[in-house]
């Protein structure tokens, strides 16, 4: 993984150098729709999904006339939660995570005199930054920390390798709206328990800003 996140590196300082004249920076704030699928003893779980909040920075490095390579740096909360009544009680279970996701979009750019349509996808690689799981049940409240790492004793890992797929729309004044979905490739579940699964997933709407912009990404 080391080893690929530094030819990932190196590709990445190559291709700006080589097109820093075109290359434009850009900056998006948006809503995501998140959720974790849970899988214990061959029994699947997908709970309820949570809204969050994200924030971040992009480079558009274009190649030729209708392709571009962009990484971003994201700030973006997943989480998810679940609601159970059992009688009179209404137990509430909410979990929020606190990551940083770098994204690596390869797109494709179909432009004209009014803007240009892109379409693209990539890897994503997210880092858990904090986390908190907080339970009510109508009388009382309490919430913890999650603990994260890979043994018996952590609530999650966290580390998570993902796959994202991004299109959306780019005006003249480089005013744009994307949204995309990203999917978490990796096992969350911490342990040496082969029957336990956690993965993540969400649904990303972003306006965002590309400085210096033409239209034409």
């Amino acid at each position: 993984m080391k080893k690929l996140l530094f030819l990932t590196a190196v590709f990445a300082a190559s291709y700006f150098a080589g097109h820093a004249q075109s290359t434009r920076v850009g900056f998006t704030a948006g809503t995501v729709f998140a959720n974790y699928q849970s899988k214990a003893g061959g029994v699947s779980e997908n709970l309820n999904s949570k809204t969050g909040l994200t924030a971040g920075i992009l480079v558009d490095i274009p190649s030729g006339k209708h392709f571009s390579f962009q990484p971003a740096v994201n700030f973006v909360q997943k989480g998810t939660k679940n609601e159970q009544t059992s009688g009179s009680v209404t137990e509430k279970v909410k979990l929020n995570v606190n990551c940083i996701e770098v994204p690596l979009n390869f797109l494709y750019n179909a432009g004209s005199n009014t803007g240009n349509f892109f379409i693209g996808a990539g890897p994503s690689l997210a880092f858990s930054l904090s986390g908190k799981t907080k339970f009510e049940d109508g009388t009382n409240s309490t919430s913890e920390n999650i603990k994260f790492g890979n043994g018996d004793n952590d609530d999650m890992k966290g580390l998570d390798l993902g796959a994202n797929v991004i299109t959306g729309y780019c005006f003249p004044n480089g005013l744009f709206l994307s949204v995309n979905y990203n999917t978490g490739l990796s096992n969350l579940a911490p342990g040496s328990s082969s029957d336990e699964k956690l993965t993540s997933h969400y649904f990303g709407i972003k306006l965002g800003i590309l400085l210096r912009g033409s239209g034409k990404k």
